[in-house]
């Protein structure tokens, strides 16, 4: 279940990275991410924006964003890494956005090894 996006430190709450499930690795890789088609959306003209993928997990990933996004679900975060994957926004601070995937995280496990040599997560 999502959380409110009105706390800006949110994702403080997560706890430590050695609580986390998922192992984390910063990245810069350029991403969009957009309303997939079909779903209703808060703001038609803020259907997309571009930014940068900061870090990454098989479970979610933190992007600075170039502009003003309000949609919270139902999203799509497009990068040449890692094509499409199915996402929703669980927290906002300013221009930074916290992404839940919503597909396996065993398949972005998969291929976040086949494109960052060494990673490694803990998967239940």
């Amino acid at each position: 279940m999502l959380r409110a996006l009105n706390f800006e430190d949110d994702y403080r709450l997560e706890g430590s990275a050695a609580d986390r499930r998922y192992q984390r690795v910063d990245v810069e890789w350029l991403a969009t991410i957009r309303a997939e088609s079909g779903n209703a959306c808060i703001h038609e003209e803020e259907r997309e924006v571009s930014g940068t993928i900061r870090d990454i997990s098989a479970n979610g990933a933190r992007l600075d964003v170039d502009g003003l996004f309000f949609e919270k679900n139902n999203l799509l975060l497009q990068s040449s890494q890692l094509g499409i994957v199915r996402c929703d926004v669980v927290w906002r601070r300013g221009n930074k956005i916290g992404l839940q995937f919503s597909e396996d995280p065993k398949r972005i496990h998969a291929r976040l090894k086949e494109l960052l040599p060494g990673f490694d997560s803990r998967l239940p």
